[in-house]
């Protein structure tokens, strides 16, 4: 009978231990390798969508035009998911709907289909020292803008989000069904004339 009661206890015990484990590897993957995020609003469509889910990736590196989660820095308590436009030390104005870096005409090939709809500017015309007061962004600071400029609360109205507010980047999208599929990826490109 005792070597019974032993069998069970260890069982127990192994069973414990694996549940720890588990919930271990999904602790640490959640907060140092991916979790998921839901989209709420139409502030990225056509790329995002309401309800759209989403693995974010804690581990990367910051480009132009990456796909980025971080809390709102006014402090609603709600967490936004917008596209990265503008690094540190860099300018940036929009004239006649062209986004300009540092002087440059930079394409933005996601927004081809939205702006093909829409018979005016898509987004309007703006200078960082108009929106901030600063001729460049300063360091440890980004300038986030929406895919869907006109309806897209973004930098152009609460300014600069800190790199390390910075929770993931928008990699895979999970849910619903017909939309699996990996986020887009697209490199800065200086408009030739």
């Amino acid at each position: 009978m005792g070597s019974f009661f032993r069998n069970v206890l260890i069982e127990l015990v192994n069973i414990i231990f694996m549940i720890l484990a588990a919930l271990f590897i999904f602790i640490a993957v959640r907060n140092y390798l991916a979790q998921p995020f839901q989209v709420e609003g139409k502030s990225m469509n056509p790329t995002l969508y309401q309800e759209d889910h989403l693995i974010l990736w804690k581990q990367f590196d910051l480009e132009r035009f990456d796909i980025v989660v971080f809390p709102d820095p006014m402090g609603s308590g709600k967490t936004y998911v917008k596209r990265l436009i503008a690094l540190p030390g860099e300018s940036i104005e929009v004239k006649d709907d062209q986004l300009l870096i540092n002087g440059h005409i930079i394409e933005e090939p996601y927004l081809d289909s939205a702006k093909t709809n829409n018979l005016q500017n898509y987004t309007e015309d703006f200078t960082l020292w108009e929106i901030t007061g600063d001729n460049v962004i300063p360091e440890n600071k980004v300038f986030v803008m929406g895919d869907n400029r006109p309806g897209s609360g973004d930098s152009r109205q609460f300014g600069y989000v800190d790199i390390d507010a910075i929770q993931g980047e928008a990699n895979f999208i999970y849910f619903p069904l017909n939309r699996v599929g990996k986020v887009g990826k697209f490199q800065a490109s200086e408009q030739t004339n």
